[in-house]
């Protein structure tokens, strides 16, 4: 029992030993990842939110959207021209 035991310990030392240190490798740690995810949501978010208003915008700007509001806008005229006589 003892010799499985003095086993296992070195086992897991030599795993830990042969592990490249978080110094040396290039990607970020799975704790800097986390504490990132916040900034990356939130960027994705303003990015959409841009997004969204420009395009609201354009289809504010565009002459269908223009020519239908003058549309709607002499028809409410000609009807209450009408009721008003």
């Amino acid at each position: 029992m003892k010799l499985l035991l003095a086993l296992s310990v070195v086992l897991i030392t030599l795993s830990v030993l042969a592990e490249p240190s978080s110094a040396d490798s290039q990607e970020p740690s799975v704790k800097d990842r986390f504490r990132n995810i916040g900034e990356s949501i939130k960027d994705a978010f303003t990015k959409a939110g841009e997004k969204t208003k420009s395009a609201f915008e354009e289809l504010h700007k565009s002459d269908v959207v223009k020519q239908t509001s003058n549309f709607f806008k002499d028809t409410f005229q000609k009807i209450k021209d009408k009721f008003t006589k």
